[in-house]
């Protein structure tokens, strides 16, 4: 996520030391960003302004990067001119769309089904040649006509339901593709009296589950340094994010790397800025946990964080000192470079007045 909105967010600048370098792009220094996820300027809140008064209101916010609106080139310019940085997101491995286009991009589970849409969310199998060429040419596509300041990865991983108490696991990806490179890259040879999917999966889950987590993991790193790749031959500098499922090594018997496939340390080599996406509230967490997850990040990326941090209601209402103090919150914590709102379009006015005595209050 943000991954249910598969919008794209918008921009902002990073306050992290100098000795802190970002790939391709150098937001500004000294300043914590301050980003708007689902930034669009037909929300009501900008109707009947132009781009010029749009801007200035993101700067009377204290805003200084959105998610969004890039489409718009009179508009980017507008916000450019105010220093507002401007990014796009796109999602990789998710949508029943891709599923129509690409059948074989159909998770199969460890019981040989294939994965069942859950909720809103249909996830897709990383290793699909058909797929990943089609995302990466839309990134490619969205640098050329766009003038964007960077792209966020997301849905840049294996299947999980995440953004829950207790998130759902599924054992994937048993098809003929991915076992077929599980075997060429591991050197694992899967025995041939195994001839069911159940079969093959204990077998692989039980005997070599330490080089099927590895290989998953690179699975996801291949496919961010072919992102990181395309970025850099962009003719300008584009700086590369990922939003990443919010947990540490160690929570839910180690699902970030065994489930999901995203290994931070690795990922931190291609990687610009990592951006968890600490929605406390979804996940049934305290406030404080945003900062946890934030240091654990850094620490072991060695790259910059700026955490996305949920503004809607959900599960429950959140109060506006309670958004204040997620805020606060996920600015403060140990390799934090600033903060994402997720998302504009569900942040209520008296969490906008909250984010704006925050981020005006970090004003030089």
């Amino acid at each position: 996520m943000p991954g249910r909105y598969i919008l794209l967010r918008a921009g902002f600048a990073l306050s992290v030391a100098a000795v802190l370098t970002l790939g391709c792009s150098k937001p500004q220094e000294n300043h914590a960003v301050k980003a708007l996820y689902g930034f669009d300027p037909s929300l009501p809140l900008f109707q009947g302004l132009t781009g010029d008064q749009i801007a200035q209101k993101l700067v009377d916010w204290g805003v200084n990067a959105v998610f969004g609106g890039y489409r718009d080139s009179a508009l980017v310019e507008a916000l450019h001119a105010r220093g507002i940085k401007v990014y796009a997101e796109i999602g990789f491995f998710v949508g029943e769309k891709l599923w129509e286009k690409y059948p074989q991009s159909r998770p199969i589970k460890a019981d040989g089904l294939p994965l069942e849409k859950i909720e809103w969310y249909a996830g897709v199998t990383p290793t699909i040649s058909e797929v990943q060429e089609d995302r990466l040419n839309a990134l490619r596509e969205l640098l050329k006509s766009t003038r964007v300041d960077g792209v966020w990865l997301d849905f840049i991983r294996w299947p999980a339901k995440w953004e829950r108490p207790d998130p759902i696991l599924p054992k994937t990806s048993f098809d003929p593709v991915t076992l077929k490179q599980f075997e060429e890259k591991t050197g694992v040879a899967i025995p041939e009296s195994l001839t069911s999917v159940p079969e093959i999966a204990n077998w692989i889950l039980t005997k070599h589950e330490p080089e099927w987590t590895r290989f998953r993991c690179e699975v996801i790193a291949d496919v961010v340094a072919r992102a990181r790749a395309i970025c850099d031959e962009a003719g300008r500098p584009v700086t590369l994010g990922l939003f990443e499922v919010p947990w540490t090594a160690d929570d839910f018997g180690g699902a970030l790397l065994k489930t999901v496939g995203q290994d931070p340390k690795r990922l931190g080599e291609f990687v610009d800025v990592f951006s968890p996406m600490v929605y406390h509230g979804m996940c049934g967490q305290p406030v404080d946990w945003i900062a946890r997850v934030t240091t654990w990040v850094h620490e072991t990326s060695g790259k910059p964080v700026w955490p996305i941090v949920q503004s809607l209601d959900k599960p429950e209402k959140m109060s506006a000192e309670e958004f204040a103090r997620t805020l606060e919150t996920a600015l403060k914590a140990k390799g934090s470079s600033g903060v994402i709102i997720f998302t504009l379009r569900e942040t209520s006015p008296d969490k906008l007045e909250a984010m704006r005595r925050v981020f005006r209050s970090l004003d030089p």
